[in-house]
């Protein structure tokens, strides 16, 4: 939890970058994370160019889900891996 806290303080002291910044907090781990995505910029495993931005966009954008397309709690196979 300290760690967690500390992570977000950390964050919220960083000053902000050009364009949206945006922040998050992972399920799996409760870990606040800062990034410079917006859910309206790449929409397809093609236009993304991370695992993490994936799996930013599964979980922060509403289409997200569409990133997992064999519902394995991995989006862009391509870029993640697979689950299974």
């Amino acid at each position: 939890m300290r760690i967690a806290i500390s992570v977000a303080l950390m964050l919220a002291s960083t000053p902000a970058f050009a364009g949206t910044q945006t922040t998050a907090i992972l399920p799996e781990t409760g870990v606040v994370i800062a990034q410079n995505w917006s859910c309206d910029q790449r929409k397809t495993c093609g236009k993304i160019r991370s695992c993490d931005e994936a799996t930013w966009y599964l979980y922060n954008c509403r289409w997200g889900g569409k990133l997992d397309g064999d519902d394995d709690g991995a989006p862009c196979e391509n870029l993640c891996g697979s689950n299974n």
